[in-house]
C-alpha cells in the first residue's frame, strides 16, 4: 500500500530537483557579459557595423593579444614612449561587430577624461601604416623643434586597446618620426571602463586649407610669414608645409607644433630671404586633409640687397643636424647649406642624402646659391614648365642666365633626375659666368686622362666636365671613375653647390 504522505513528499522533492536543474541550465546559458560580476567594458555600435556588441573585460582578454611599443609627441612638445602595451587590436574588436566596407569614421567615447569624444577616420587608425620610431632623442620635453629623429629601426605597429594601461588606452603609431599623436593620449584613455566606439558611414568632412598672414606677392627681404590653421580647428590640428615645391604630408615641416598657451615661440614664422614658394595643408584627425594652399613670394628691390647676401628658398634655420646625416661624408656641407637656407630636408627630420635630385630641384638650388633671379614677367618656351609651377621662376632664372638648357625648345623635363654629367656642365657655365678671367688654362692633361671611364662622357660635355673638375668643384666617384651617366645624389649636389658658392665668393 502506498503511503500517500510519502508519495506526496517524493513528488515535491522531485519537483524541487527538477527546478534546480532547469535553473542551473539557465544560468549556464546566460552570456558572461550579462552577469552582474562582469560589467560592460566596451560597446561597439553605429551604422558602420553589422551589429552592436558589448564586451566585458574577459571578452577583450579572450581576443588575440598584441604587444607593441609606441612613440609619439604631445603638443608641449614632449616625446612620449609607451613600452610593451598589450591588448587586442582595434581591427579584431571591430571585426566581432562586423565592420562594414563603407564605414568611414570611428568616434571614440571614453568613460573618463577631459573629452566627450575623439574622431578618427577609418584610414587613420586602421589602414595607414604606422610605426614605432626608436631612433633619436630621449623621451621628455624638447628644447627646440623640429626634433632629431630618423626612421632607422622603425617597427610597424597596429592600433590596439592596451588593457594593461589607463583602463584601456587606444594606442597607435606615428606615420613619420615628427608626427604628433597626442602623446599622453589623454582623450582616449578609459576606453574599457564603459567606453563606446561608434562606427559611422557618413561622408567625411575635409579640413579647410590654411592661410598666411601675408598674401602672396612682392615683399621686403626678411619678411616673416605666419601660417594659420582654420579658426574652427582645434589646437591639435596641424599645418604641415614645404619649401621645395613638394606636396605637404606627414614628415613635412609643422608650423604650429605647440599649443598657443604652451610654448608659442616654437611656432616659428617662415622667413623670406629670396623668391619663395610655401605649400601648406591642414592635417588633423577625423577629417580628410585639406587642399594644398600655395603662397609665392618675391623679394622687392633685389638690387638693394647687401653684396654677398645669399638669397633663395629660405627655411627656418636648422642649428642641428638632420637625423640621417650623422657620420655621412657630406654632413658638414649639408648642414652649412641648411643653415644658409639654401637647401632643406625631404622631411623635417631627414635629409635622405642618397636620394636623387631632379632638374627642377637643381635649378632652384643653383639660383638660390648664386643669388640669380629672373626678371619680372620672364617667359620661357618650355611647355612642361607652366607659369604656376613652384619651379617656374627658378628654371626661368637659370635659363635666362644661360646656365641651364632644355632637351629641346619646348621640353625641359623638370622631374627627370639630373645626371652627374649634366650637373657638371651647368656648374662649369656658372664658373665662367662668375669669373672675370679666362678659365680654359685651368684644364690640364692630367685631369683629362685621370678618369678611366672618360669614354662614357658625352662629346658635348667633356670640356665642361674637365673645367669643373679642375676648379675643384666637381669630383669623381673615385680617383679614376667619373660616372657621367649616373644620377646625382642630394649629398653630392650639396657638396658641389657649397664648393661653387665658396669659389664664387673668392672671385
Amino acid at each position: 500500500m502506498i503511503n500517500s504522505r510519502s508519495f506526496k513528499l517524493h513528488k515535491i522533492l522531485a519537483a524541487v530537483v527538477g527546478l534546480s536543474m532547469v535553473a542551473g541550465l539557465l544560468v549556464m546559458a546566460v552570456p558572461r557579459g550579462a552577469c552582474a560580476a562582469e560589467p560592460a567594458a566596451l560597446t561597439v555600435t553605429g551604422d558602420g557595423v553589422e551589429k552592436e556588441v558589448t564586451f566585458t573585460m574577459a571578452d577583450l582578454q579572450a581576443l588575440p593579444q598584441k604587444t607593441y611599443t609606441y612613440s609619439g609627441y604631445n603638443h608641449w612638445p614632449a616625446l612620449k614612449v609607451f613600452q610593451d602595451m598589450t591588448g587586442p587590436s582595434l581591427q579584431s574588436i571591430l571585426d566581432v561587430a562586423g565592420l562594414k566596407d563603407n564605414a568611414t569614421l570611428l568616434r571614440l567615447k571614453p568613460a573618463g577624461g577631459r573629452f566627450v569624444h575623439a574622431d578618427f577616420t577609418r584610414e587613420q587608425l586602421l589602414e595607414e601604416p604606422r610605426y614605432y620610431f626608436p631612433e633619436g632623442e630621449n623621451p621628455g620635453d624638447l628644447a627646440d623643434w623640429p626634433p632629431i629623429r630618423g626612421e632607422k629601426g622603425k617597427t610597424l605597429v597596429e592600433t590596439i586597446i592596451a588593457l594593461n594601461d589607463s583602463q584601456g588606452r587606444i594606442c597607435f603609431g606615428q606615420r613619420a618620426p615628427n608626427e604628433p599623436t597626442g602623446g599622453d593620449c589623454v582623450m582616449i584613455q578609459e576606453m574599457c571602463n564603459g567606453g563606446v566606439i561608434e562606427v559611422l558611414t557618413a561622408p567625411l568632412d575635409q579640413w579647410e586649407a590654411p592661410t598666411a598672414d601675408i598674401p602672396s606677392g612682392t615683399v621686403a627681404p626678411g619678411t616673416k610669414v605666419t601660417l594659420k590653421k582654420p579658426d574652427e580647428a582645434a589646437d591639435n590640428v596641424m599645418v604641415y608645409y614645404t619649401l621645395d615645391g613638394s606636396e605637404p604630408a606627414y614628415g613635412s615641416y609643422i608650423f604650429n607644433i605647440s599649443y598657443p598657451s604652451f610654448r608659442p615661440e616654437l611656432n616659428k614664422p617662415v622667413p623670406v630671404n629670396g623668391n619663395l614658394t610655401i605649400k601648406a595643408k591642414t592635417i588633423g584627425f577625423g577629417k580628410l586633409d585639406s587642399e594644398t594652399a600655395t603662397f609665392q613670394y618675391n623679394i622687392e628691390n633685389p638690387e638693394n640687397e647687401a653684396e654677398g647676401e645669399t638669397a633663395g628658398t629660405a627655411m627656418p634655420a636648422l642649428a642641428r643636424d638632420f637625423a640621417d646625416i650623422a657620420g655621412h661624408w657630406a654632413r658638414d656641407e649639408i648642414k652649412a647649406l641648411a643653415e644658409k637656407g639654401i637647401i632643406d630636408g625631404v622631411t623635417a627630420t631627414e635629409f635622405k642624402p642618397e636620394e636623387k635630385i631632379t632638374r627642377a630641384q637643381f635649378a632652384k638650388l643653383l639660383t638660390a646659391a648664386l643669388n640669380i633671379k629672373a626678371e619680372q614677367n620672364t617667359g620661357i618656351s618650355f611647355q612642361d614648365v607652366p607659369a604656376g609651377a613652384w619651379y617656374h621662376d627658378y628654371v626661368a632664372a637659370a635659363v635666362q642666365a644661360g646656365l641651364i638648357m632644355g632637351y629641346s625648345d619646348d621640353i625641359f623635363a623638370p622631374d627627370d633626375n639630373i645626371t652627374r654629367e649634366q650637373m657638371a656642365v651647368i656648374i662649369s657655365r656658372a664658373l665662367k659666368m662668375k669669373s672675370t678671367a679666362d678659365l680654359s688654362h685651368s684644364v690640364t692633361e692630367q685631369v683629362i686622362n685621370k678618369f678611366k671611364d672618360k669614354g662614357d662622357i658625352s662629346p658635348w660635355a667633356g670640356n665642361e666636365i674637365y673645367l669643373a673638375v679642375s676648379c675643384g668643384i666637381v669630383s669623381g666617384l673615385s680617383e679614376d671613375t667619373f660616372a657621367p651617366q649616373v644620377t646625382a645624389t642630394r649629398a653630392e649636389t650639396a657638396a658641389m653647390i657649397l664648393r661653387l658658392m665658396r669659389w664664387s665668393e673668392e672671385q
